[in-house]
């Protein structure tokens, strides 16, 4: 029973009370109307329901990286057979990680069968697949004493994937490439565009390639060999493991690992490399790899959804499915490393032929700030970069290339300083 009703039977029944207590029949009479009135309202809210609406949800736009903002428009409408008179409250539900920054989510108003309204608002989104629960819709009759309610579901999804950022070209050897075309170097003589070496003239070489200069000096045919470009399998690995990352602030170091992981794909896939992606720490979330701009999406996708974990099976590194992975193929590992047990397992996954990247986020910066100047802060910060710096020395010495990534700073200026090609390291 609503509160509208439940006011005049309390005077109803408080003035029958009263006139059965002074035995004055005016008494008991005034109390008639407010109950009559109470149990008749009853009765019509019962036979009350909700008149049958339809709502249209659109959006200007389904997939946008996280902090980017989209246009929501709401239609209500009731079909002109119905015969609803009365007042209606349209309110859409937001997702979580949905922010409105303008406009109204909500209508409340007269709609008369046959015509439809309509409202706007504005939202930001963080990094997520959003899916919008549905409309929760409140009619009331003319005069406002009978009502209902109801949740009317109509989904919408709308994906933020995770920031990126352009980097420069980053140089991979990995042991095996693929027999097409590409953009990497496969350390044999054939067609390519740098210069590779040179070799005695065989029948049905292209004569093209004959070094002629060597031929005036030795009297014999010298044709140039140019280095190979093949295509190259490479595997970007996230760890989603909740003990590898911490917290800062507003977002995690998990959220950077994400943010990095999508600059690299998109990184390599542009290259025209193929690419997959495996998100390790709650269960195994594997992109097959693939080609071009639909897989750039699938990859993308998979990182918005992606989130840290606590699981025992995936407390270290040592389960990862190699099986995935091509044999001698490039391996991308984005991961702050937490003990000597994952320094361990990159060195088996280089014994086993793989070629790998390990991208290694941390806060140094910001946990400075944090801890402030004094003496014991800084001694603490001082073991814990040396501790760090233990684990990087001991993946030098086994032939990793490493990107040591301060968080404060772009992906890019650390990818530029630590993989340049005079610091680039192949694993042999």
């Amino acid at each position: 029973m609503s509160r509208r009703l439940f006011l005049p039977l309390l005077i109803g029944l408080w003035l029958l009370v009263a006139g059965l207590l002074l035995r004055h029949g005016g008494v008991l009479m005034l109390a008639i109307p407010p109950i009559l009135f109470a149990c008749v309202s009853v009765i019509a809210s019962l036979r009350f329901e909700l008149p049958d609406i339809r709502v249209t949800r659109t959006a200007s736009r389904h997939r946008m990286t996280e902090g980017e903002e989209a246009d929501i428009v709401v239609e209500v409408s009731i079909p002109f057979a119905h015969s609803f008179r009365g007042e209606l409250s349209i309110i859409d539900d937001l997702p979580t990680g949905a922010l409105q920054v303008d406009g109204e989510n909500q209508y409340l108003g007269d709609l008369v069968p046959g015509e439809s309204a309509r409202f706007a608002y504005r939202v930001r989104f963080a990094r997520g697949v959003h899916r919008f629960p549905g409309v929760t819709a409140t009619a009331w009759s003319r005069w406002g004493w009978t009502g209902a309610q109801s949740t009317l579901p109509h989904e919408t999804i709308i994906t933020a994937h995770p920031r990126t950022e352009r980097l420069k070209t980053i140089s991979i050897h990995p042991r095996r490439t693929r027999a097409f075309a590409g953009p990497v170097r496969a350390s044999r003589g054939g067609q390519g565009i740098d210069f590779f070496g040179s070799r005695t003239y065989v029948p049905g070489d292209d004569i093209r390639r004959i070094n002629w200069r060597a031929y005036a000096r030795q009297g014999n045919l010298i044709v140039n060999e140019y280095e190979l470009e093949r295509l190259a399998d490479v595997n970007i690995i996230v760890d989603a493991r909740l003990i590898a990352h911490y917290r800062l602030e507003h977002e995690t170091t998990f959220d950077h690992t994400l943010r990095a992981a999508g600059s690299l794909a998109q990184h390599f896939l542009h290259a025209g490399n193929i690419v997959g992606l495996l998100v390790y720490g709650d269960l195994i979330q594997w992109v097959f790899p693939g080609v071009g701009k639909p897989q750039e999406c699938r990859i993308l996708d998979m990182l918005a959804s992606s989130h840290a974990a606590e699981k025992e099976v995936f407390e270290d590194l040592a389960n990862i499915p190699t099986r995935l992975f091509p044999a001698q193929s490039q391996l991308v590992l984005i991961s702050p490393l937490v003990d000597d047990a994952d320094v361990e397992v990159i060195a088996k996954l280089l014994d086993h032929g793989y070629s790998i990247i390990l991208v290694t986020p941390h806060a140094t910066t910001w946990e400075a700030k944090q801890i402030g100047s004094g003496a014991s802060a800084q001694v603490a910060a001082r073991m814990s970069n040396l501790r760090r710096s233990l684990f990087l020395d001991s993946l030098i010495r086994t032939g990793t290339s490493i990107v040591n990534w301060d968080v404060a700073e772009p992906l890019g200026y650390a990818v530029e300083r630590d993989l340049g090609a005079a610091r680039f390291r192949r694993h042999t």
